[in-house]
């Protein structure tokens, strides 16, 4: 082999001129040789185990990094590629890893080897590595975890600095599949929580997961650490280790018109609201009962329904994903935002007794199926009563279907009678009333409640019982007796207590000893000194339609407008115009 490079040599370098052309040719064969030589040689050498703090010592070099896994992001900037950028550390310090072609990603706190270029970019170094072999663990790499619970982390949790915990709780918000960099809580109870933390999840869950919507019973792998800057701890974890324990179904959260300012607290969750559809250019509105509107985007199932059925003016209950439309500038509910599920047509009370007389015994063996009905108050619901009854017509007719139902606590507002109603509820057994009943999860309030019924003198007590609890109107004028207001029927000793509004306007100087039309709830109350119960007119004031605190009986008896503020429209209130002794029939205005 000696000599037969020692002959190429002195082939080469002979100047002899007939051999200088296949002397070149010489030349790029060992050149080509030599080339792939090394490169072969790069190829089956193994690149050596560098130190985090030693990388910057191999710019360009193919090195191995051995350490553990404390973080990782999953396509960081959204444009779909297949890209994975992870910090590994070591004893020395720690390096971003960028790896292309991924395989399978390690959990948070494996130790792992990673094979890679160095690359220098403005100074600031990393490692660029491709192939699903780039990244290489064992069975024995893989991280222990330490099962702890919130109440022994709140009590210590400095015991548990820098460990690979799992807990079990409670999310407190909707989370996304594709949501990067994002934080929510965990807690020991959904809702009225105990003890919470602070999640910060540094990774997509990915859409095989899906969403973790609120209130999800979840177990959570990661590493706790101090946040200096919040003063507080939080677990720092990954999309993918946050686990959903799918026995148990969160409840879908049921938005109130009166608490619109509180819908952002919802925004990305699954929500449930009531309201009036409305259809106009293929655009779906959802209105409120008192004038609010939320936009709606629905289902293909939703779409093909409505061609077939008029769905405009229909009460529904619309399930989906409350999501802010920057394109409208409002709320939304999103039927295709994760869920899928189309509107729900709620069915009648009448319908609903019909299914319990068909198939009563049936329908008690699925205590947790919920239901959505649409129906009426039976009666004005005061705000600590619990339990009453839904009827299927806003007043009262013959045949009326009555089903009794419970809510699940006191409110702060009353019901009134006849106020329509969209409630998700389920089917109990009353062991007391032996009968069935309808237990309400949550409602909404739809439309609303009839006029204020006209009460006569002379109806009657059995009659005026008919009205209890409920906005009445009645004539007569205030009295003020030594124990307070009554109000008292013209030329007879008939009278009722009188309890007043702040700053009602029936009672001041300009209505004294005026009849007027009053509004009020009818109350029943125990006589302060006899065995008997009386009527009384409580949050009471003269009525006064056009609010310009002129009462509607005093403006028609005085020649004022009672359905406008500005009887002769010159831009001074009938009030002033009154106290200032002007008016529309007097020459000084």
């Amino acid at each position: 082999m000696a000599d037969a490079l020692k002959d190429i040599m002195l082939k080469i370098t002979d100047d002899n001129p007939a051999t200088r052309g296949q002397k070149l040719w010489v030349m790029f064969a060992l050149s080509v040789f030599l080339v792939a030589t090394l490169n072969w040689y790069a190829m089956v050498r193994e690149p050596q185990v560098v130190k985090v703090e030693d990388l910057i010592q191999h710019k360009n070099e193919v090195v191995l990094v051995e350490g553990e896994v404390i973080s990782w992001i999953e396509d960081r900037y959204g444009n779909g590629e297949d890209r994975v950028d992870l910090v590994i550390e070591d004893d020395t310090g720690v390096i971003q890893v960028r790896w292309y072609s991924t395989g399978k990603v390690p959990p948070i706190g494996t130790n792992v080897t990673a094979m890679g270029d160095v690359v220098d970019w403005n100074g600031r170094f990393y490692m660029q590595a491709t192939g699903s072999g780039a990244l290489y663990w064992e069975a024995d790499d893989l991280p222990v975890l330490e099962r702890v619970s919130l109440s022994d982390l709140a009590v210590a949790p400095e015991e548990y600095v820098d460990k690979i915990i799992t807990v079990n709780g409670f999310i407190s918000e909707s989370v996304s599949p594709d949501a990067v960099y994002t934080s929510a809580y965990i807690t020991d109870h959904p809702g009225n929580a105990a003890h919470q933390m602070q999640l910060l999840i540094q990774s997509a869950r990915g859409e095989d997961l899906g969403w973790l919507e609120a209130d999800s019973k979840i177990e959570v792998s990661g590493i706790l650490a101090y946040q200096e800057t919040s003063l507080r701890w939080a677990l720092r974890t990954q999309g993918p280790d946050i686990l959903k324990d799918n026995s148990y179904e969160p409840q879908i959260n049921r938005l109130d018109w009166s608490n619109e300012a509180t819908w952002s607290y919802e925004s990305g969750s699954k929500v449930i609201l009531a309201g009036t559809l409305e259809i106009t250019d293929g655009v779906w509105t959802l209105n409120g009962p008192t004038g609010g509107h939320i936009c709606v985007i629905p289902t293909v199932e939703d779409m093909a329904y409505a061609t077939e059925q008029n769905l405009s003016g229909t009460v529904f209950d619309a399930q989906g994903r409350l999501m802010w439309s920057d394109d409208k500038n409002t709320w939304c509910i999103d039927a295709n935002q994760g869920m899928g599920q189309n509107l729900v047509d709620p069915m009648s009370a009448l319908t609903m007794q019909a299914m319990l007389s068909a198939d009563p015994a049936s329908m008690l063996e699925s205590p947790n199926t919920h239901y959505t009905i649409n129906t009426f108050m039976k009666y004005a619901f005061e705000p600590l009563d619990t339990e009453g009854y839904f009827v299927d017509s806003q007043t009262y007719t013959f045949g009326q279907t009555s089903i009794a139902m419970t809510f699940p606590g006191p409110r702060t507002e009353w019901i009134e009678s006849g106020q329509g109603i969209v409630a998700d509820v389920t089917i109990a057994w009353d062991d007391e009333d032996m009968r069935m009943r309808l237990m309400v999860n949550s409602y909404n309030l739809t439309g609303s409640p009839p006029p204020p019924s006209t009460l006569l003198w002379d109806d009657g007590a059995t009659q005026w019982g008919y009205s209890k609890n409920q906005f009445v109107l009645i004539d007569g004028k205030a009295a003020l007796h030594d124990d307070g207001w009554y109000l008292e029927r013209p030329g007879s000793e008939q009278s009722i207590k009188l309890n007043v509004r702040l700053n009602a306007i029936g009672t001041d100087s300009l209505h004294e000893n005026q009849s007027l039309t009053w509004n009020g709830r009818l109350r029943q109350i125990e006589h302060p000194t006899d065995l008997a119960l009386v009527f009384s007119l409580d949050e009471a004031d003269a009525l006064d339609a056009d609010g310009d605190r002129l009462a509607d009986s005093f403006e028609d008896a005085t020649g004022f407008n009672s359905n406008t503020e500005d009887s002769d429209g010159d831009g001074i209130n009938d009030r002033e115009e009154m106290e200032n002794g002007t008016g529309p029939n007097n020459e000084n205005s």
